[in-house]
């Protein structure tokens, strides 16, 4: 089913009205999750939101211990923390329903912000520039750059590709996966308007794919987080 973007320009920038409801709605869900979960903190036995808290900071620090060898590093653990939650649920928004309006040409309103390719890939440039900001932090300006020449100064081209390459394989990985996830879910939403042959015959499948995408979801979180971390071990032990 094709379906148009809800499109505004502002100073010659076009932006995508759907994009920043859906991206919006991710950011102030994980805000209540946390806010929640850290509402009544106990040292004893936690409620079912600290424990949910707890599980997601013990996946992030399973991955930190991996990948950077330590879990220590709260400035790094909160960044994992707070990418793995709005991933997942920025992941699944478009799973339970789409919303759409217009007559023939459908404006689609309501999907998963990360089936969006802009979405991905600024992400995941955003991801790659906090690493070399940790770099920076870490080892200096002048540490910085000379990495770039190493193992040999000759390595400088390819040095410098490897940083492009990085957040479009990352930013594209996460993209192919939601975005076709909710490709099929269009494709037999379709087909439950169809007729009552059509929709008992797609009813089934589609409650199983919303399952999966939910699934999908998780383990694309949990990819892109672990290569986030990944990319910060190189920068915090210097291995270019």
């Amino acid at each position: 089913m094709h379906s148009n973007r809800p499109l505004i320009e502002f100073f010659q920038i076009h932006f995508d009205l759907s994009i920043l409801l859906s991206s919006t709605v991710s950011a102030i869900i994980v805000v209540l999750i946390v806010a929640v979960a850290t509402r009544h903190v106990t040292a004893g036995i936690p409620g079912p939101f600290q424990n949910f808290m707890e599980w997601v900071i013990e996946i992030v620090e399973n991955i930190m211990m991996n990948t950077l060898g330590k879990k220590e590093n709260l400035f790094i653990l909160s960044t994992g923390v707070s990418l793995l939650l709005y991933l997942f649920i920025a992941n699944i928004l478009g799973v339970p329903f789409s919303f759409m309006t217009g007559g023939e040409n459908f404006v689609n309103w309501w999907k998963s912000p990360t089936a969006d390719a802009h979405v991905t890939i600024t992400l995941a440039i955003m991801m790659v520039a906090y690493t070399h900001f940790i770099d920076i932090r870490l080892h200096g300006f002048k540490s910085y750059l000379v990495s770039y020449f190493k193992p040999f100064t000759v390595m400088l081209p390819i040095n410098l590709l490897e940083q492009f390459c990085t957040p479009l394989t990352l930013g594209l990985r996460l993209f192919g996966n939601i975005y076709a996830g909710e490709v099929i879910l269009a494709i037999l939403a379709g087909s439950l308007a169809n007729g009552m042959g059509s929709a008992a015959l797609a009813a089934l499948p589609m409650m199983v794919w919303q399952g999966y995408c939910i699934v999908i979801g998780g383990i694309q979180s949990y990819i892109f987080v672990t290569l986030t971390m990944v990319y910060i071990s190189q920068r915090v032990n210097g291995l270019h």
